[in-house]
């Protein structure tokens, strides 16, 4: 990239020196309205207008472009604020898995303990006992 900008540069900066070297006949310059006047060589009346003329219209082009400046401004914002929602919501969906976890493991060894399944099967209603005893005659 880097030789792509001398590529570029070095041959703009031969045509601006040989213009230069080429305009050094003085002209006078004077606005009309005012009395002031003033004596310049003619290379740097016509690259002090192609300055301004550049800078005039990248101002031109940096006003245009402000609606894009300003709605990628509030995208960027509004990306952010997604992230961070992101995120607390990830830390929270942890937090639920944990707890998730936790109870599995409660739930899972109460019931591996054998009183609590020789108790649940004395408790077991009369009724249900009964259809069961039914179904397999």
């Amino acid at each position: 990239m880097r030789y792509l900008s001398w590529i570029i540069t070095l041959p703009i900066a031969l045509v601006i020196v040989s213009f230069a070297v080429s305009n050094r006949d003085p002209i006078d310059l004077a606005l009309w309205p005012l009395p002031f006047e003033i004596t310049v060589p003619l290379y740097v009346a016509v690259l002090t207008a192609l300055v301004l003329g550049f800078l005039a219209g990248g101002l031109v082009a940096w006003g245009a472009d402000r609606k894009y400046r300003v709605a990628a401004r509030v995208r960027g914002r509004k990306a952010s604020q997604l992230e961070r929602d992101l995120a607390r919501e990830r830390e929270q969906r942890t937090i639920a898995e944990k707890r998730v976890a936790e109870a599995a493991q409660t739930l899972a060894a109460a019931n591996t303990l054998p009183a609590l399944t020789a108790d649940a099967a004395a408790r077991r209603p009369l009724a249900v006992t009964r259809i069961e005893t039914a179904k397999a005659h």
